[in-house]
């Protein structure tokens, strides 16, 4: 097996060039859970059915909010109307790093509600006069979207009407997106560090293998810095858990896991190869053995197993509850328009320069027009007041 190996972007481009040639170099593509709309929209997979008939996804493995499966027909992710087009190769998520010693210290329960996360950092920024919540709120390609899109979840809201569906009326302005945005808002301005409107991935890990923040947002794969010798101050020290969610509503993980799939453009016996091995990194004793390699796996086996209890892995019984519940922001190829937008207005709110209530509805104006420009059948909600 031969590996090419880029940085984030390198890759995108190469595999965009890929598909699109005579016949691809590479037999089998890593897509980004962020870019794979454009691998499905653009008829560039094969339908793994068509290499295989008989082929599956394995039962153990997290279906990552249906996006393994897409109609092309009507836009939807997921199994019931959808083909399988790839399999699932990393899961990123996101997940909430706390201090766990300092919980422990004081008594204190891993937070359900948002209402008791801003009260157990409230109360930790007295104790120990540590920062209590540093999220990410600077622009970038998909940065505050990804980090908001639990909360609003998580307060019965929604980015679109229903992106597994196909379904993409917009409803970030609803009551319930200004609730979100307003937590949002005031928990990055009353319990984090002073420059939240300019703070990157990098910095909330910084500020957390430092010892200087009791809770932060970030996905999964960050786990491996926390207990690093040479990078962490804080070892053993940090725990993980599925974000809040107000009363009543569950928990919404982001999505940004990665997905592998096989081009269209490639001589039948590579696709077979290709299956192949999608076909055994799915099995449940591979997965565990990839897990013990110090990879990240796919699998509810590798979850359950013996090796997720050990406390070095502790960060997998927080994925075995996060994994099943993650969902999709959107799964179309305007998807960077829409992050552009909303990197825009969240970053603005959070920064002061808009309100709550005005940067909802900006936002909201703004994506329907990107989306009724491309031809979807869209609309939004009114106006807040």
């Amino acid at each position: 097996m031969n590996l090419d190996v880029n940085p984030y972007a390198g890759s995108l481009e190469k595999q965009r060039n890929a598909v699109r040639s005579d016949e691809s170099e590479y037999d089998l593509l890593t897509i980004n859970g962020i870019f794979y709309p454009e691998m499905y929209v653009g008829g560039f997979l094969e339908p793994l059915k068509n290499i295989d008939p008989g082929f599956e996804l394995n039962d153990q493995v997290y279906e990552f909010g249906g996006t393994p499966w897409f109609d092309s027909a009507s836009g939807a992710i997921g199994k019931e109307t959808g083909e399988l087009l790839t399999v699932p190769i990393n899961p990123n998520i996101t997940l909430m790093f706390y201090r766990k010693d300092l919980y422990d210290k004081h008594g204190l329960d891993v937070p359900q509600t948002f209402a008791d996360w801003e009260a157990n950092a409230a109360m930790l920024q007295e104790k120990e006069g540590v920062l209590d919540v540093a999220q990410r709120a600077g622009r970038g390609t998909v940065s505050i979207t990804w980090d908001f899109f639990p909360f609003i979840e998580g307060y019965g809201g929604s980015y679109f009407r229903d992106v597994a569906g196909g379904d993409y009326f917009v409803t970030i302005n609803s009551e319930e997106g200004r609730t979100a945005l307003e937590t949002y808002v005031r928990m990055a301005n009353e319990l984090g560090p002073e420059n939240t409107a300019n703070l990157a991935q990098g910095d909330l890990i910084q500020l957390l293998v430092t010892g200087k923040v009791a809770h932060t947002v970030l996905p999964a794969a960050a786990w491996a810095q926390m207990d690093d010798p040479n990078k962490s101050a804080v070892i053993g020290k940090v725990g993980y858990a599925i974000l809040p969610a107000a009363e009543g509503f569950t928990s919404t993980p982001s999505l940004g896991h990665w997905l592998g799939g096989i081009p269209k453009n490639l001589p039948d016996d590579h696709k077979a190869a290709a299956l192949a091995f999608l076909s055994w990194f799915q099995k449940p004793e591979t997965q565990i053995a990839y897990a013990e390699l110090g990879g990240a796996p796919v699998s509810a086996a590798a979850y359950e197993s013996d090796f997720a209890e050990k406390p070095e892995n502790r960060y997998m019984r927080a994925m075995r509850e996060g994994l099943p519940l993650a969902g999709a922001m959107w799964a179309i190829l305007e998807g960077a328009e829409l992050a552009a937008v909303m990197e825009l207005g969240l970053n603005a709110a959070v920064a002061g320069e808009m309100s709550v209530t005005e940067a909802l509805n900006s936002m909201a104006a703004d994506l329907e027009e990107i989306l009724a420009g491309a031809g979807y059948e869209t609309g939004r909600l009114p106006d807040l007041e």
